[in-house]
């Protein structure tokens, strides 16, 4: 890790011979200092019942009676969480305690960001589930929910074919992958990632491991920016031509129409995980919805504008670009496959 500790200092918390958890986490502290780290953590520790300490400039420790988390903040607005605690013991930090805070939100990878995730893949899975957001569609043009593992020689050309065929276009939301990582120097190790950024790895070199973390982090911070950079609206003043609008709008265009445009809309406001967006959508013409939306996520504003057809958002100068990519990523999982943006797809 980025931030240095000496062995000492790890009181035998990170057991050996256990694989590392590892989940990247997109925060917003009340000020880009270590005290603001400090504070958003000690949130957090306190809702779990769990200790702050800190071990270096950018580590610091969770600690309680049975599990240790460790969280690199190297980064002040992406940070990896690392832990040999049990998978479950993880995933009831992250749900119970973590997550609900409105100032932390998980990363959310797009499809080709985990295509693109380095090493050797050995397996990639893929899942799908309409029920969400379509609880009444037929299946007719899209599986309404599917599992798949593909392991051995080059899963991904496999998956591509099976993703190619019509029937599977709107369901092959690439889910997981797992790569073989070696140097003839540090060793071996074996990562697995998945959409919600989650990392488990296991091998002889956590070198490896950290190194794929950071370059994972780097370009998932280039993607939000970007999103930001290219999708926050916002007017200024000239004196030239008065207010000038800057900032493009975020257009996806469906790739089969919605079979029930009322229950997506529905579903999609609910203020339920994972959309985390809260609105009283208003149809403004037959088939054509617009909502004023909160993300519960920071509390910003966006709007929303949709149809079966196609999807409008506009961000504030201020919406996280998190919430964009969550939207991309689950709609990717719970609607369509193939949802994409311009900045998504070249990120």
């Amino acid at each position: 890790m980025r931030g240095g500790v000496h062995e000492t200092l790890l009181n035998g918390w990170l057991k050996g011979g256990r694989g590392v958890k590892s989940r990247l986490l997109e925060a917003h502290v009340p000020e880009r200092s270590s005290e603001g780290t400090q504070f958003l953590l000690s949130q957090l520790a306190e809702s779990a019942d769990l200790s702050v300490r800190r071990l270096s400039d950018d580590l610091w420790a969770l600690t309680g009676e049975d599990h240790a988390f460790f969280v690199d903040s190297y980064n002040p607005r992406f940070w990896l969480l690392h832990s040999t605690a049990s998978a479950d013991a993880l995933r009831r930090l992250l749900r119970k305690h973590v997550l609900p805070n409105p100032r932390v939100d998980q990363a959310w990878f797009a499809g080709k960001h985990l295509r693109d995730m380095e090493g050797q893949h050995l397996w990639v899975r893929s899942s799908f589930s309409s029920d969400f957001l379509q609880p009444q569609e037929s299946g007719a043009n899209a599986p309404r929910r599917w599992r798949v593992q593909i392991e051995g020689e080059n899963p991904d050309e496999l998956f591509d074919l099976v993703a190619q065929k019509p029937r599977y276009h709107a369901g092959a939301a690439l889910t997981a992958v797992a790569s073989r990582l070696y140097d003839e120097n540090l060793g071996a190790a074996t990562v697995a990632a998945d959409y919600q950024g989650g990392f488990a790895a296991t091998g002889s070199s956590f070198h490896l491991v950290a190194g794929l973390l950071w370059r994972a982090l780097d370009r998932y911070e280039q993607y939000v920016n970007g999103l930001e950079a290219v999708y926050r609206t916002g007017v200024t003043g000239t004196e030239e031509t008065g207010l000038t609008v800057e900032g493009e709008l975020a257009f996806i265009e469906f790739q089969r129409p919605v079979d029930d445009l009322d229950a997506l809309v529905t579903n999609l406001f609910s203020c339920r995980e994972p959309f985390r967006l809260w609105a009283v959508p208003k149809e403004v013409a037959p088939g054509q919805w617009e909502a004023n939306a909160v993300d519960l996520h920071v509390g910003h504003n966006l709007r929303l504008e949709l149809t079966a057809h196609w999807l409008r958002v506009l961000l504030t100068p201020e919406t996280c670009g998190n919430t964009l990519a969550r939207l991309i990523a689950n709609l990717q999982h719970r609607f369509d496959a193939r949802t994409a943006i311009p900045a998504a797809t070249a990120a």
